[in-house]
């Protein structure tokens, strides 16, 4: 996973990293800071949601989970 797109993606949307922990069902920040220091594996569900929050289009998807 690209973790510099994810947090320009998620800046782009101008969003927090708590208030992407709370979107995700997260109860703090702390576990969404590990997925986006790339410490977390992410499976393929919490990829659906966070490509729906983010409202990523196929490209940006492929380029965000698979580096493409």
């Amino acid at each position: 996973m690209n973790t510099k797109l994810l947090i320009e993606f998620r800046e782009r949307k101008k969003y927090s990293q708590e208030q992407m922990a709370k979107m995700l069902g997260y109860k703090n920040k702390a576990s969404y800071c590990l997925i986006e220091c790339g410490k977390t594996k992410v499976h393929i569900d919490l990829a659906n949601k966070i490509s729906e929050i983010l409202e990523l289009n196929q490209e940006e998807i492929l380029a965000l989970f698979f580096n493409i």
